[in-house]
């Protein structure tokens, strides 16, 4: 009779993954690392993508296939997580120290009273200035010496509360990255605190030279009315159109009868496709501003 012969964790095929500890976040973070088979001829773009613990391999891919059906060029996919030691409770505490950029400390304590467990004691959030140099000043140095990117082709994903880290580091590092994929952002967090520092960003930028996705699903509003994800994410679409930015190039796209959980898959592609100008009506954004 046959038998199931185990093999060991399953992995992303063609993918290579690595520890890193932050010299500034009492942390190890897991950096999984997908690049394009074959030669290599010239500088790729480099994506990377917060929440891997989550959804690498979905990324992952996603980006295979679309390389394949040629409607992304080919890129080094750098996905940013925690070890497989770390639980997945623990792992949605760390979200809001590292993606969050501001304490909320009300948010916190009644989470804590509903929710034991939920942020761990001694996890604070607020870190998304410390985890954002982690990014550029740790990562990026090393993942630039290790595969051949264009340092001047880089792309941010993330997806909620990695949403709101996304355009946190779009306002705050604006030269970071050349193209930004917020997906169903968290902007309710701490009584909207992401519109203030876009205000603060806007007091003094005559210009936002980025290629920027945002989505929702349509259904999340409904799902959790105090949020106001769809309602919030139309406040900050019409804003960045009123600033005027003449290299800003930006798309905002609700995907209908989707909900918070399930409008990932559909928005990261729309997403990537629309910011490398493989989605029909942006081809322009093929190039990058600049």
């Amino acid at each position: 009779m046959a038998s199931l012969d185990p093999i060991g964790p399953t992995i992303v095929r063609g993918a290579e993954s690595f520890l890193l500890t932050a010299a500034r976040i009492d942390q190890t973070f897991q950096i999984d690392v997908l690049a394009p088979p074959g030669e290599v001829k010239e500088p790729l773009p480099v994506i990377y993508v917060t929440d891997a613990s989550y959804g690498f391999g979905i990324a992952a891919q996603t980006v295979m296939l679309m390389n394949l059906a040629r409607e992304l060029p080919r890129a080094v996919l750098v996905g940013i997580g925690y070890p497989a030691t770390v639980d997945a409770r623990t792992i949605r505490g760390l979200r809001f120290r590292e993606f969050c950029p501001t304490e909320a400390p009300a948010y916190v304590e009644r989470i804590r009273r509903e929710m034991p467990g939920e942020i761990p004691d001694g996890v604070m959030p607020g870190g998304a200035g410390a985890f954002l140099s982690f990014i550029t000043d740790e990562l990026k140095p090393l993942i630039e010496a290790k595969y051949p990117v264009d340092v001047k082709d880089q792309t941010l994903s993330g997806m909620s509360l990695g949403g709101l880290f996304a355009l946190f580091a779009l306002f705050t590092k604006p030269g970071a990255f050349q193209r930004v994929v917020a997906l169903s952002p968290s902007i309710w967090w701490d009584e909207r605190a992401l519109l203030g520092i876009e205000a603060e960003f806007a007091k003094t930028a005559k210009d936002l030279p980025v290629n920027l996705f945002t989505s929702i699903g349509a259904l999340e509003e409904a799902a959790y009315p105090p949020a106001q994800m769809v309602s919030n994410l139309y406040t900050l679409d019409a804003t960045l159109r009123g600033r005027k930015y003449p290299k800003l190039r930006m798309a905002m796209e609700v995907f209908p009868q989707e909900t918070h959980n399930s409008v990932y898959a559909g928005s990261f592609t729309r997403g990537l496709r629309t910011v490398f100008g493989r989605t029909p009506g942006f081809e322009s954004w093929a190039t990058l501003s600049g």
